[in-house]
């Protein structure tokens, strides 16, 4: 029973160590941060007056670390840089797609926002004014034309009224006249009956 219990304090000291040994350090972990790694190495570095004393294994493996996250934060900014590129040039081409854009945009605007013209682009506010000053001048010159209807209407009017008055004053006057003539020509038919008479 002492043997026994002899065999299972070594076997559990064994298993121990073996699992000491076998426990994996900050230093051997990829990914550490590097302010753990070097936090580990001065808590299990050992002083000697103003000194500390830093195992060798554990240096190099602090340096291997050191200089593998430097080359990885190198190929993570090179990496990055080469998105930032890549997305400057996205951005570019991008801007210069929404410059084209907004030119169209601007050109459907003012295409629809206009009228030809007599063969002219014009605004349609332009257009809407030349054609209401159209409109205006045609109304002005459609009343001149009829006031000038009107005068010329009146004086037709009153032309014929003169001319009506005018031929019943001639028919008056050609009858009193043509009357005249047919007492003229009795007096003087009587006239020459009484010389006739005479003689």
């Amino acid at each position: 029973m002492r043997i026994t219990f002899i065999i299972f304090l070594l076997l559990s000291f064994i298993t121990g160590s073996f699992a000491q040994d076998k426990k994996v350090t900050p230093l051997e972990g990829e990914g550490d941060i590097l302010e753990n790694q070097f936090q580990y190495i001065i808590t299990k570095t050992e002083r000697y007056e103003d000194y500390q004393v830093v195992k060798r294994s554990l240096l190099y493996k602090l340096k291997t670390n050191t200089l593998d996250s430097i080359k990885s934060y190198k190929t993570r900014q090179a990496e990055l840089e080469a998105q930032v590129n890549d997305l400057q040039q996205n951005l570019d081409v991008l801007q210069r797609q929404l410059k084209e854009t907004q030119d169209k945009l601007n050109a459907a605007v003012n295409e629809k926002d206009s009228l030809r013209f007599l063969g002219i682009l014009l605004k349609k506010s332009t257009f809407y004014t030349i054609i209401f000053i159209i409109i205006i001048g045609l109304i002005a010159g459609l009343a001149v034309v009829f006031f000038l209807y009107k005068r010329s209407n009146l004086i037709t009017i009153k032309t014929k009224e003169t001319l009506a008055t005018t031929q019943e004053e001639f028919e008056k006057h050609r009858k009193w006249a043509l009357e005249k003539e047919q007492q003229l020509a009795r007096d003087l038919l009587k006239e020459q009956q009484k010389n006739k008479g005479v003689m």
